[in-house]
């Protein structure tokens, strides 16, 4: 299988900022951990480029995943939201 194209950390936020792409969590048998993380629309990031972007200032989890209380979709707000 061919490993699937990753986007850098400023591409994601760029795609969340200017396209209102969102960062998701999905779960996976592809990887080890059994879940990856894709800017959607966009392409994939790494776990440790998925991590940074939630810790970004300007990005928030929206609560609106499949299982309550999980968080699994991140935008990117304003700071003014």
């Amino acid at each position: 299988m061919k490993p699937p194209k990753t986007l850098s950390f400023n591409r994601a936020l760029d795609l969340m900022r200017f396209d209102g792409a969102r960062l998701l969590k999905m779960h996976t048998n592809a990887s080890p951990e059994g879940v990856a993380h894709y800017v959607v629309p966009g392409g994939y990031v790494t776990p440790e480029t998925a991590e940074k972007i939630k810790k970004h200032p300007l990005v928030a989890s929206s609560h609106d995943g499949l299982w309550p209380g999980l968080e699994q979709t991140w935008r990117l707000g304003t700071a003014n939201t």
